[in-house]
This record gives C-alpha cells, sequence and structure tokens, in this order.
C-alpha cells in the first residue's frame, strides 16, 4: 500500500454559506469540506485543531501536533505562531511521523522542493514543522533539480512562483502537477506534500482569490487520486487550523480541522468520529501503514 498525506495548512471545517469558498465546489475531493456528502471511497472525520487551549490554533503547535501526536499547546503552555522554538523541535526530532515510519521500515519521503536561496541561508534561519520534521528523519531536502526530474514538487505545485523568480523550470497544470504527485507516492509507502497557499490567502486574501485557490488545489488533488488505486492505496488530507473556510475575517479560527480519507484509508482508519482531535492524525497514519 501507498500512503499519500496531503498537509493543507489553514483550511478548516465551516458551515456552507457566503463567506465560505469550499461551498462552491460542485464535485472533487475537497467538496465534502464545503458541505456536499462524501461518496465511496472518501470518509471525512472532524477533528479538534484547539487541543484544550484557549485562543486560536497556530501553525508551530498545530503542526507539530499533527505530526507527532503530541498536544504541542498542552507542551508548551498554549498556542504558538509561526516557526516551532526548541521545545517543539525536540518533539519533532523524537515523534515526528517520517521519523517514526522509516523507524518501522518505510520508505518515507517529503514531495516539497526547495529554492538555492533556502539553501543559502544556511540553517540559522528558522525552519517550518515539516521541515524539521523531514531533516528529524534523516531525509534529503528536495532541490529544484529533483523537481526538474519530475521527483519533487514545489510549494506552488504550478510553478508559476518559480518561474516569476527567474528559475529554469516548466510550468505545469493543477493536473500534470498532481499526476506527478499521485506516481511519486506509488513509489513509497507513505509521502507527505504540504501546501500552505490557502493560509496565505486566508490572510491577505480576496474571497475570488481564496476561491481560485480552492479550485486549483481540487484539480491538483483529483489528479493525483487518479494515479492511485483506492482498493490498494490511501489517501489523507488534514491540516494545523482553520483560516480560508471563513474569509469574512483575515485571522486563523477555531473551527475543526478535516481528516479527509480515501481509499484504504476510508475503510481502514481506526476508532470513531468522536472525540477525535489532531493529535489521532499521526498514530492513524502508522497504524495505517501496517507496519511493525
Amino acid at each position: 500500500m501507498s500512503l499519500l498525506f496531503v498537509f493543507v495548512d489553514g483550511l478548516g471545517l465551516a458551515p456552507p454559506g457566503p463567506a465560505n469558498p469550499l461551498s462552491a465546489l460542485a464535485g472533487g475531493a475537497l467538496a465534502p469540506l464545503g458541505g456536499k456528502a462524501p461518496e465511496t471511497p472518501f470518509r471525512l472525520i472532524a477533528a479538534d485543531a484547539c487541543l484544550g487551549a484557549p485562543g486560536l490554533p497556530q501553525s508551530a503547535t498545530g503542526g507539530t501536533s499533527l505530526f507527532t501526536g503530541v498536544n504541542a499547546p498542552a507542551l508548551v503552555g498554549g498556542h504558538l505562531s509561526g516557526f516551532p522554538n526548541r521545545a517543539l523541535r525536540e518533539a519533532l526530532a523524537r515523534e515526528g511521523l517520517l521519523r517514526r515510519a522509516r523507524e518501522r521500515g518505510a520508505r518515507a519521503g517529503f514531495a516539497n522542493a526547495y529554492t538555492p536561496a533556502y539553501f543559502a541561508r544556511g540553517r540559522s534561519h528558522r525552519r517550518s514543522v515539516t521541515t524539521v520534521m523531514t531533516e528529524c528523519a534523516g531525509l534529503r531536502l528536495n532541490r529544484l533539480e529533483d523537481l526538474r526530474r519530475g521527483e519533487a514538487i514545489y510549494r506552488d505545485f504550478t510553478n508559476r512562483l518559480l518561474i516569476e523568480a527567474g528559475h529554469d523550470v516548466e510550468p505545469l497544470s493543477p493536473e500534470e502537477a498532481g499526476g506527478r504527485l499521485g506516481e511519486m507516492a506509488r513509489a513509497r509507502d507513505l509521502l507527505v506534500y504540504e501546501f500552505f497557499r490557502t493560509d496565505t490567502v486566508g490572510h491577505r486574501g480576496s474571497f475570488e482569490e481564496a476561491a481560485e485557490v480552492i479550485a486549483s488545489l481540487n484539480r491538483f488533488l483529483g489528479a493525483a487520486l487518479e494515479a492511485l488505486d483506492p482498493g490498494r492505496d490511501a489517501f489523507l488530507l488534514s491540516s494545523d487550523h482553520g483560516n480560508v473556510e471563513d474569509m469574512e475575517g483575515a485571522l486563523h479560527t477555531t473551527h475543526p480541522v478535516p481528516i479527509l480519507l480515501w481509499g484504504r484509508a476510508a475503510a481502514e482508519w481506526a476508532g470513531t468520529a468522536e472525540g477525535v482531535s489532531s493529535c489521532d492524525v499521526a498514530p492513524g497514519v502508522l497504524s495505517l501503514l501496517e507496519l511493525p
């Protein structure tokens, strides 16, 4: 079995309505998040992202909880925005999903590509949750050379931002990029990909821009799933906190986050849909991998 885990930053579950751009989706992988009933082979579970801490969930603690199963706000005394601090980095080093999967013998990887400018800054700059998790798992961060070979995907999967910055890469449609991601997933037991334009547009964009980003992501995910076999493979999508599902404001929300399951993940996810939090995602993924 191959399991594709797509982490979409800033994507919560809110009632359909004029402030929720997910409501406009008529079909596709993301349609259940906008209020449409999920169809086989999909299953949707709402997961608490507040984790017992007051205030709005944030990226550093939300992402750490998602990828370790540790209640990160409880660990550091509240929600922490931006990049993980020392305590969170230590939790990712001990309990990070990619490391734990590799220790159990899984062929695990992180799909995102990094630019030369990222590596030029050295290790002194702040690193995201997924970057810390990947490095602590002993995995090499992907370069643009990997992307050019079709072995990595940029955070903007169409490569538009890279081209505008002067990098020599080919433009991709959402369908082309999604197909590549699906093929990459088939070569591994577990592949993680991060998309965070949803959080960016939720903070600073318009409803129209948010709807465009979500529609493009929906096309991308649909193509990725076409490359997988629902009877053999699994797909999981989740988030660290809400944001883009409510465009009336520019802040994170306290809405639950999705655990969207497809294929074998939908059929074999353990437990009920009650009392679920983002801390249940990493243990659930490890259980699905059927590793010792």
